[in-house]
């Protein structure tokens, strides 16, 4: 949920490097080759699954779902920029390819991290609805947070342009060569960090409000097809929330700001880690295993049984 869910269930990688990953390794080509394969496979499941969602009736999932994944493909590709550039072993690439890099990894964190309390808050209005309880302003609150992460990517994104156009000798590729960054203060990263912290620490809250409102509302709750498997994902998401967390309090209380090319890597799998988590549903499987029989669908489930059953 990061739930990050990180990538909590929150690469995307929900934090950009602040500064330099240090003198280049033996390794060094294995590890951005890595790093790049990973954010490809995040890129590609999360085009897939927002495409089946969008274009199967049978496995069709909420806004903020859609949301989520969304944000995951605008990260991986700000990830990947240098490669589709054809930049991607160069020492020195071109400002602009490298200033628009810098500027979308400063925001995509916080895309992502939005992405997922907007994700998790519908989960959560979802719970309220299987017990009957209706939340004020449903409609108002998630148009709210479907709208909230696509201004503070703009924001984020806006002012690391700006700074970077202006001070076009802080606009470099980052020691481990992954990516680009706006170095070497770190100052852009601290906050992008800061405000992943901020977002998902409710994101927290709600997810162990779900899991509270699950436990007391477990006779209802049981009764739903696949409610072992959406039990499994909030704990997922939530597990993946305190990592996204401890990691973001690393890159914004830390002195040292060469946190190594090998966190870089750890951050990649997040979205991996979301594809896996999402596309192993049933419905998903069903839709793209279409030589298979449809599985007859079962009548009379009410609304906010099918919506909680959409996580």
């Amino acid at each position: 949920m990061t739930f990050s869910f990180t990538a909590g269930l929150p690469a995307l990688t929900f934090f950009p490097r602040s500064g330099d990953a240090g003198t280049q390794s033996p390794d060094h080509d294995t590890l951005i080759n890595v790093f790049v394969a990973l954010q490809m496979i995040g890129l590609i499941g999360s085009v897939a699954l927002v495409l089946t969602t969008t274009l199967s009736s049978r496995a069709p999932r909420t806004p903020t779902w859609q949301n989520f994944f969304t944000s995951w493909i605008i990260s991986t590709i700000s990830y990947s920029l240098l490669l589709f550039a054809g930049q991607l072993r160069s020492r020195d690439p071109p400002f602009g390819v490298c200033l628009a890099q810098a500027g979308l990894i400063y925001g995509t964190p916080s895309l992502a991290a939005a992405t997922t309390f907007g994700l998790v808050v519908q989960i959560w209005f979802s719970t309220q609805s299987l017990t009957a309880k209706k939340i004020p302003h449903e409609r108002i609150w998630t148009l709210a947070i479907l709208v909230l992460p696509y201004l503070v990517l703009f924001s984020m994104v806006l002012a690391s342009w700006v700074i970077g156009s202006n001070n076009p000798e802080l606009v470099k590729l980052i020691g481990s060569g992954m990516y680009c960054h706006i170095g070497p203060t770190g100052a852009l990263g601290k906050v992008s960090a800061t405000i992943v912290t901020i977002l998902l620490l409710p994101t927290l809250v709600f997810e162990v409000l779900i899991c509270v409102s699950l436990r007391r509302n477990w006779s209802t709750f049981r009764r739903m097809k696949n409610s072992l498997s959406i039990v499994l994902r909030v704990i997922i998401f939530s597990v993946i929330g305190v990592l996204a967390i401890v990691l973001s309090a690393i890159f914004v209380f830390s002195a040292n700001e060469d946190h190594g090319a090998s966190v870089n890597i750890v951050l990649a799998l997040i979205p991996v880690l979301a594809v896996i988590v999402f596309s192993s549903q049933r419905d998903i499987i069903s839709v793209w295993m279409f030589w298979r029989p449809r599985e007859g669908r079962t009548l009379g489930s009410s609304s906010s049984s099918k919506t909680a059953e959409q996580v």
